[in-house]
């Protein structure tokens, strides 16, 4: 019966994001992607679960004092146990079949550095919700794997993983992470700091999904956009004087101008992983380049900016969005092949 179970039992691996949770399986890919976020009714002091993922999303800014939308997830670990378990076990309930006695082995990945406090939240909360064995894999391991990186050879790779709270900048070799930093810098950041400034330099108030239609659509990583009229942008969002509806054109060598300090910071941070690498893997770094991967990666000429800067190559991965999804999948797929850099009894 045991055997049974074993056999039958799905193999997933999840990137519980900050900004998405991702769920890949072994066999078919991934089968759930949708936004770390949960909403909940209240009622006579009674809480009732509302909604998640895509439909809670949509509610973020827009609700009444009824319903609160909850991001139970900052800089990729758990703030929130309670919101980040029922979240979990929605996830499960759409995407993973399971029964009283088949229940998923998963992999799910975790910052570099998260502290042993941080990892159990969330393999408690992956538990609960109806997994029978729950391993962590560090984010840069998963990216690396997930982006065709060959970090199982005695070769060095480095992999930036942009996400969607935190900065993962690590390099590997022997499939085992050699040096790493973890830093809180990411695609929320970005969005905060364009929001801010638009506040600031028009005088107008736009939420962060109107500031990630800015940063996604229009911002540019350069520090020189090569447009030589600069274009400009219509949002729309509340006077930060009268309080009244209103609507700007900004423009986008400013939206440009006003990223670059956390530009500064992520190419900072990759010099300061460098500088503490091995030579002889320092030595492949430069032959062979950076990876850059999750979500952040697709800012706008973010690869020709760091190619610039660091004076080395820097490429995006092939699907950067998924590859530490994809990584867990492919981690949970090589079992005993990659126990080692699996954690299980946190």
């Amino acid at each position: 019966m045991g055997f049974l179970k074993n056999l039958l039992s799905p193999k997933i691996g999840i990137d519980l994001g900050t900004a998405n949770t991702v769920i890949v399986t072994a066999d078919k890919g991934i089968i759930l992607d949708q936004p770390s976020v949960i909403s909940f009714h209240t009622k006579a002091g009674k809480r009732t679960f509302l909604s998640v993922g895509n439909a809670a999303k949509l509610m973020m800014g827009k609700t009444p004092h009824s319903i609160t939308a909850s991001e139970p997830l900052v800089d990729g670990v758990i703030a929130n146990f309670e919101d980040a378990e029922q979240m979990i076990a929605a996830f499960f309930k759409q995407a993973v079949p399971s029964t009283k006695y088949i229940k998923p082995y998963v992999v799910v990945c975790v910052p570099y550095g998260a502290t042993p406090v941080e990892k159990r939240a969330i393999q408690q909360a992956i538990k609960v919700s109806g997994a029978r064995t729950v391993g962590l894999l560090s984010e840069p391991m998963a990216a690396a794997l997930g982006a065709g990186l060959p970090v199982l050879k005695p070769q060095g790779s480095m992999v930036v993983d942009i996400g969607g709270g935190t900065t993962e900048i690590a390099v590997l070799s022997l499939g085992a992470v050699v040096t790493a930093k973890s830093i809180k810098v990411g695609g929320n950041l970005f969005n905060a700091t364009i929001q801010q400034f638009v506040k600031k330099q028009y005088d107008l108030h736009i939420g962060l999904l109107t500031a990630e239609r800015l940063k996604i659509e229009f911002a540019c990583a350069l520090r020189q956009p090569e447009q030589r009229t600069d274009s400009t942008y219509l949002v729309n969002g509340l006077h930060s004087i009268t309080g009244l509806p209103s609507s700007s054109k900004v423009s986008k060598r400013l939206i440009s101008q006003c990223i670059q300090q956390l530009i500064d910071i992520i190419e900072t941070e990759i010099r300061s992983v460098l500088e503490t690498a091995p030579p002889d893997l320092a030595s492949d770094i430069f032959e062979n380049g950076i990876m850059i991967t999750g979500g952040g990666s697709l800012l706008k000429d973010l690869d020709r900016e760091l190619t610039s800067r660091l004076h080395l190559n820097v490429t995006i991965a092939e699907d950067p969005k998924y590859s530490v999804a994809n990584g867990a999948g492919i981690a949970v797929r090589m079992g005993k092949k990659l126990a080692y850099a699996i954690e299980y009894n946190i």
